[in-house]
C-alpha cells in the first residue's frame, strides 16, 4: 500500500479545506519569521553607520553655545554647534589610553551658497583609514587620493558631482580657491555620518578657513576589540570631560520613535511571537483533524492497524507543514529582496544642521 500517495491524493480531493489550512499555517510561520527579519535589518542598518567606518567611537566637543562674536556665516566656517579643539593635545591623550587601536581626526566645515550649502571636511591624509578617513577605500575607478595635505585637490560624494555636474580631472571652486578634482567618493549605504560632499587636505582646509592653529573638531575611535567599549568610554569620558562621546547607543537616538522600539525591545518580540505563532499552529492543525476525525473512525472500523492511522497522521500533518514552510519561505524572500531594501532608517550625526 502506497500510504504517502495516498494521502496526499486525500488531501487533494479535499483541496478546498486543505488550502484553508496551508495557507493558515503558512501565515503562522511567517510571524516569527518576518519579525526576525525585521528586527535583523533594522540592527543592521542602525550598526551601519559606524560599522562602515571601520569606526566605534567619534568624540567631538558640542555642548554650550558659541559667543555670537565668533560666529561666522561667510566662506568656510565651523558648524554651529561645534568646537574645535588642538589637533596634537587630543591625539595625545588618545594614545595614552588602552584599547584604542586606531584614530583619525576630521575638520568639518560649512560654505553657505544661495543654490547650495555645502559641507565640507578637512582629513589629513598620514591617519589611518578609520571613520571618514575611509574614502581612500571608497573611491569610484579612476579616482586618487589627496597627493600631500596641502594639495589644491578635492574629492567630491558622486550623487553631488553628478547633480553638480563635476567630473574627475574637472576644477571645482571653493572659498576662492580653483581646486583640481582628483576623484569621486562612492558611500557604501548609509556611511555618510555627516553627510558631507565636499572633502579636503587637512592643511588646505585650514587655509580655507582662515584658521591658524591645527585644530579639529572630531575624532573617529576604533577600538582594538569590541569588549573595550566601556572602558574606553569610560577613560575618553574622564580626559575630555566637556566634549560628547558618540557611539551606536547615541546615534540610537536619531532613530525613528518606532525603529528604536523595535530595536531595543526586537529580540524580545521575536521570543514572543515565536511561542504564539507555535500555539496558532498547533490550534489549526488541531481544527483540520477534527475536521477529518470522521476518517480515521471509518478506518478504524475497516480494521487499519494502529502504525498506520499514526503513520497517516504524520503525513497528512507533514504535507500541510511542507505547504506552509513553502508558503512562509516565498513571503519571506519577497520580504527580505523587495521590501526591507526600502527600509531606510539610518542616521545622522547631530550636527546643527537646523539653523
Amino acid at each position: 500500500m502506497n500510504l504517502p500517495g495516498l494521502v496526499l491524493r486525500n488531501l487533494i480531493f479535499h483541496w478546498k479545506k486543505t488550502i484553508t489550512v496551508v495557507l493558515l499555517s503558512g501565515l503562522i510561520l511567517l510571524l516569527p519569521a518576518a519579525s526576525y527579519l525585521l528586527v535583523k535589518q533594522i540592527t543592521l542598518l542602525a550598526d551601519r553607520p559606524l560599522a562602515s567606518l571601520n569606526t566605534e567611537m567619534i568624540l567631538q566637543r558640542d555642548t554650550g553655545a558659541k559667543d555670537s562674536a565668533t560666529v561666522r556665516t561667510r566662506g568656510l566656517v565651523e558648524p554651529f554647534n561645534l568646537h574645535h579643539f588642538d589637533k596634537e593635545s587630543a591625539s595625545s591623550s588618545i594614545e595614552a589610553i588602552n584599547g584604542i587601536h586606531q584614530y583619525s581626526t576630521a575638520l568639518v566645515l560649512w560654505q553657505f551658497d544661495p543654490q547650495n550649502t555645502l559641507t565640507v571636511v578637512g582629513l589629513d591624509p598620514a591617519e589611518p583609514p578609520v571613520g571618514l578617513r575611509k574614502i581612500e577605500s571608497l573611491l569610484m575607478k579612476g579616482g586618487s587620493f589627496f597627493s600631500g595635505s596641502r594639495a589644491d585637490e578635492v574629492i567630491l560624494e558622486r550623487h553631488f558631482a553628478k547633480l553638480f555636474g563635476h567630473k574627475p580631472g574637472g576644477r571645482f571652486q571653493l572659498a576662492g580657491r580653483d581646486l583640481a578634482i582628483v576623484g569621486l567618493v562612492d558611500f557604501t549605504e548609509q556611511s555618510n555620518l555627516s553627510n558631507a560632499g565636499v572633502f579636503l587636505p587637512y592643511e588646505t582646509a585650514l587655509g580655507l578657513a582662515g584658521l591658524e592653529k591645527r585644530v579639529v573638531n572630531q575624532v573617529f575611535i576604533a577600538l582594538a576589540s569590541s569588549s573595550d567599549v566601556r572602558g574606553v568610554s569610560r577613560e575618553l569620558t574622564r580626559r575630555f570631560p566637556d566634549f560628547s562621546l558618540i557611539s551606536r547607543d547615541s546615534l540610537y537616538k536619531n532613530l525613528s520613535a518606532f525603529n528604536r522600539l523595535v530595536y531595543q525591545g526586537g529580540h524580545l518580540l521575536v521570543l514572543l511571537v515565536v511561542p504564539l505563532a507555535l500555539l496558532l499552529l498547533v490550534w489549526v492543525l488541531k481544527m483540520h483533524r477534527l475536521e477529518f476525525a470522521g476518517q480515521f473512525e471509518i478506518l478504524k472500523t475497516l480494521g487499519w492497524p494502529r502504525n498506520d492511522l499514526r503513520r497517516w497522521l504524520a503525513l497528512d500533518l507533514g504535507y500541510l507543514l511542507a505547504g506552509g514552510l513553502l508558503i512562509a519561505g516565498i513571503l519571506s524572500m519577497l520580504i527580505h529582496f523587495l521590501l526591507l531594501p526600502h527600509l531606510q532608517i539610518a542616521p545622522l550625526l547631530d550636527q546643527g544642521f537646523k539653523l
